[in-house]
């Protein structure tokens, strides 16, 4: 008899044969979720990344199960233990033919790797449902068990238990045969007390959750099935259940992309405040928005905002590199200036006119990520090497972050066109040896967007187009995965690139300086950068970095094998932890290239400083970061402290003056002991 037999809804669940194939395939998921990719994941992480392989498993794997048996059988039928075997006999080897067949071209196709995948869980959810249909004879009918969770489930968990034991052993034989790179970046990291109970119970709510959609999924597609029959007046069988997963997938999918949408417009509208730290417009008349600018303070965003009030001034200049400085100037062109592109684009080019960016040796054209931001270490950087005569334009695209601005490259590389267009007409009116040298930099999504100028209307990357528009070098930090001339110079450079202008390293420092009195086009790339490396296609393909062990990049596991949903998934994990940074720390890790900055202004546009100066540069970026990172942490809690008090006070009818509470006054010492919240310093 069975031990965990149930009556009800509960039976009638488990012993459904495509839920059965569900936790088959979940089950066997599992194992290829603890395996090594580009950076450590936290164990919270790796609960989630574990749950969320296993519930798609399942949901692929029990419909798959149920599209077959809807082929199978006749409409309102539903297949018995014979009919079962044969239609998982028939699945397996058609599954493993499918596969067979699309697996040579599935690294250079995606409807081959897509073709291969689907062979693949075709054939694994055949195997599992005639394991089903092989328990469902053996333990109901030949031994007269009364189905029950230890009937139906468990034995579902014991058939993926079985490959998961398969696969962990072929694990361990790739990495004693191809070696274990970079042993020191464990699969999971920080795995302490703390860690460990925090995993559990994040895995733990997971499971609840996923269960929880699981049994509403399979409730639902019953009430439908109901529905279908009572409209047929007869059973709608296994083509009813499969309708109804199918619908409710469409419901899913509709739902998350109305979701997105949502998202977006919240996030920018989050992104287009004016924040407590920068809540007056500059008065440096060498930046957008100053007193020689018409640029609108408030078309600027968060991010353009930081931009033009962080400007150095000449005397800090001075200070840390020890000779004569010039004031550097800065250029925003405000996302919410104007509508359209063109006029955008007229706006920059005026603002540069007004803030004097033409009188500089150095033109840096700044493509932003997507909410608008340009990295204020590269720009304090140049201004620092460059002894402030340079000028730094930034010309905004989008004010969302840059997963939501993905759509809009193409938008950003034609605005940024037009503003290279308006220097380059400008400076043709200008004597030879009066005209600034134009660059570009761009980090992340900037890069994406300054490398993609070289596309031209056919689709195909040639750098020779940056030189017709006048920029003579660039610096390319962490190149996006979908930068198109990215993807077409490393599988043809000669092509993209005839005369060898680009170059690329995994740090700056490979590279030799260049020879006096030129430059070149540099990108910097980490080993184990995810932002470079991610791909949608992982879903179904695998990347091409995780080809052959031997042919793979430094730091990418050697033993790790590409598996279609589970290895995006893990990338996706990577794809947070990369971007993870540390004010005032710099490291050379995932997508942080903060370390790399000075090294590379240098190789890529042939600057000059000591290595004194260099150290100092160094020191003072680090410096920086950190002193307006703290700036902002305490301004964005005193002014949260300042509402709170005011929100009470107006309760009690108070009309007390807390002018006092200004979260942009002094947050030193004496600002504080003004605020009575520490004693009043010496002196003061």
């Amino acid at each position: 008899m069975s031990v965990l037999r149930r009556s009800g809804w509960l039976t009638r669940w488990a012993t459904d044969t495509p839920v059965q194939v569900g936790v088959a395939a979940a089950s066997w998921s599992v194992a290829g979720t603890f395996a090594r990719s580009l950076l450590p994941r936290q164990v919270a992480q790796q609960a989630v990344a574990t749950g969320v392989v296993a519930a798609t498993h399942y949901e692929i794997a029990a419909t798959t199960w149920a599209t077959l048996q809807a082929l199978a059988v006749r409409p309102g039928g539903r297949p018995g233990v014979r009919a079962s075997l044969l239609i998982s006999a028939t699945g397996v080897t058609a599954g493993l033919a499918m596969s067979a067949a699309a697996q040579r071209a599935s690294g250079t196709s995606l409807p081959a790797a897509g073709l291969a995948t689907v062979g693949r869980i075709t054939a694994f959810s055949a195997m599992a449902g005639g394991a089903s249909a092989g328990w469902d004879w053996l333990l109901h009918r030949r031994l007269g068990l009364r189905p029950g969770l230890d009937t139906t489930l468990l034995p579902a968990v014991a058939t993926g238990a079985v490959v998961v034991g398969v696969s962990v052993l072929n694990r361990g034989r790739r990495a004693a045969r191809f070696g274990i790179v970079a042993p020191e970046r464990h699969a999971v990291a920080g795995a302490g007390t703390r860690a460990v109970t925090q995993a559990v119970a994040v895995g733990a709510a997971s499971g609840l959750a996923l269960a929880a959609a699981t049994a509403g999924e399979q409730s639902a597609a019953r009430l439908l099935e109901l529905g279908f029959s009572r409209i047929l007046g007869r059973d709608s069988g296994a083509l009813g259940t499969l309708t109804a997963h199918v619908l409710l997938l469409g419901a899913f999918t509709a739902g998350g992309l109305a979701a997105f949408n949502i998202v977006t417009q919240r996030v920018q509208q989050r992104d287009d405040i004016v924040e407590p730290a920068y809540p007056e417009p500059p008065t440096s008349p060498w930046v957008s928005a100053g007193p020689m600018s018409r640029m609108p303070f408030t078309s600027l965003g968060k991010e353009g905002r930081r931009f033009v009030l962080m400007a150095l001034s000449a005397a800090d200049i001075t200070r840390v590199m020890g000779e004569p400085a010039l004031e550097p100037v800065r250029v925003v062109g405000g996302y919410e200036s104007a509508v359209g592109i063109r006029e955008r684009a007229d706006l920059t080019l005026a603002d540069m006119h007004d803030v004097g960016a033409f009188d500089r040796r150095l033109i840096a054209v700044g493509s932003p990520t997507g909410v608008g931001y340009f990295n204020y270490s590269i720009a304090e950087a140049l201004e620092y090497l460059t002894r402030g005569d340079c000028a730094i334009v930034v010309p905004q695209y989008a004010l969302v972050p840059s997963a939501l601005a993905l759509t809009r490259t193409h938008d950003a590389v034609e605005l940024t066109r037009m503003v290279l267009e308006g220097i380059a007409e400008e400076l043709a009116r200008r004597p030879e040896d009066d005209r600034p040298v134009v660059v570009l930099i761009g980090e992340s999504l900037g890069a994406n967007v300054a490398l993609d100028l070289s596309i031209g209307p056919d689709g195909r990357a040639d750098m020779r187009r940056l030189n017709d528009l006048g920029v003579r070098a660039g610096l390319y930090l962490g190149v996006p995965f979908r930068t198109h001339t990215w993807k077409q110079w490393r599988t043809a450079a000669h092509e993209v690139d005839p005369e060898g202008s680009l170059t690329l390293a995994s740090q700056p420092d490979e590279v030799d300086p260049p020879t006096p009195g030129s430059m070149r086009h540099l990108m910097v790339v980490h080993h184990d950068d995810p932002v470079n490396k991610y791909g949608f296609g992982m879903v179904l393909q695998a990347p091409w970095w995780m080809g052959p062990p031997t042919t793979r990049p430094p730091l990418v596991p050697r033993e790790a094998k590409f598996r279609p949903i589970t290895s995006f998934v893990l990338a996706t994990v990577d794809l947070f932890n990369g971007m993870q940074s540390k004010p005032g720390t710099f490291v050379r890790r995932g997508h942080d290239y903060r370390i790399d900055i000075v090294t590379g202004l240098i190789r890529a546009f042939g600057l000059t400083a000591t290595t004194a100066q260099q150290e100092a540069v160094e020191q003072a970026l680090r410096d920086r970061e950190q002193e307006w990172a703290t700036r902002r942490m305490i301004a964005r809690k005193l002014d949260r402290a300042r509402r709170s008090i005011q929100k009470q006070l107006a309760e009690w009818g108070t009309t007390v003056d807390i002018a006092d509470l200004d979260p942009t006054a002094d947050a030193g010492p004496t600002g504080l002991a003004r605020l009575g919240v520490i004693s009043a310093p010496p002196g003061s």
